[in-house]
């Protein structure tokens, strides 16, 4: 789990009765070794590209929104350096969803492919004006030939993730061995996608992205305020697929849910491998 930059944000904003003040919303994506494919990102995290996708107005309001700090040595080339791999070393790069502190880094990687869901696929190539910001969707951070390196995740098989995970929709096995399956988890985005795959440590892991902001938020059914609405594609399936996300922790103790913003669980999961 990386933590590639990070934004400042007033906590209750994202959290019914969180503080009325900043805090940090690491950026985090997941670098994942794939036995055949080899390495393989979930998301980018931040990259310097969203600074000049963001260097004027109306776009600046974004960057003004979410203040980005994102140090050298936090970028994910310096990340992938120190785990022996370059940029172009990244075969697959997996999306939740095209919110720009997910995409910002995808221009980099020159010689991966991309997997993301047709539905946030067309959604971007829709968007347009003041909608297209208010979802947080930046269109000139894709690579210029990202439609020729992009598969949809709605083509490969689809499967379940085993029993007790009826309440979500069918998963799709995404390299045809069960070893990573996407998750449709609706309301963030349209097509908003999850991953369920195991870790070295053969811990189940639920990599859910932006289905909630942290993990107080899907244990204590803790929704964003008001003002976090505008951002979501659909408010009814977003509180519903935080509701299934407790109930699935309920029916799987052992399971590790990890939000993509949420430096508790980015700690707990560190300490947990480590232990």
């Amino acid at each position: 789990m990386l933590a590639v930059g990070s934004c400042r944000h007033i906590e209750r904003v994202t959290l019914a009765g969180g503080q009325l003040r900043a805090i940090t919303f690491p950026s985090i994506c997941a670098l994942i070794e794939h036995p055949r494919e080899g390495p393989v990102l979930y998301d980018t995290g931040y990259a310097e590209h969203f600074l000049s996708a963001t260097d004027r107005l109306p776009d600046r309001l974004y960057r003004w929104v979410t203040p980005l700090t994102l140090s050298p040595e936090d970028q994910l080339s310096a990340q992938l350096g120190r785990r022996g791999l370059r940029l172009r070393d990244i075969r697959y790069c997996i999306i939740s969803h095209f919110h720009a502190d997910h995409i910002a880094g995808l221009r980099d990687l020159t010689a991966a492919r991309f997997i993301a869901s047709q539905r946030d696929v067309e959604a971007l190539r829709r968007s347009h004006g003041l909608s297209r910001l208010l979802r947080g969707l930046l269109p000139v951070l894709l690579p210029v030939d990202f439609g020729a390196r992009l598969r949809f995740a709605e083509a490969a098989a689809s499967c379940s993730p085993g029993a007790g995970w009826e309440m979500f929709d069918a998963a799709y096995d995404l390299f045809g061995d069960g070893s990573i399956l996407a998750l449709r988890l609706p309301g963030h985005a349209p097509g908003h996608l999850g991953l369920v795959l195991r870790d070295e440590h053969d811990r189940q892991i639920l990599l859910c992205a932006d289905a909630c902001w942290s993990r107080r938020a899907w244990q204590e059914q803790r929704l964003p305020s008001m003002l976090a609405r505008p951002l979501m594609h659909d408010w009814p399936a977003y509180r519903a697929t935080l509701a299934r996300l407790q109930v699935l922790a309920g029916r799987h103790p052992e399971l590790v849910v990890l939000p993509s913003h949420c430096e508790a669980s980015l700690r707990s999961f560190g300490r947990e491998a480590v232990a």
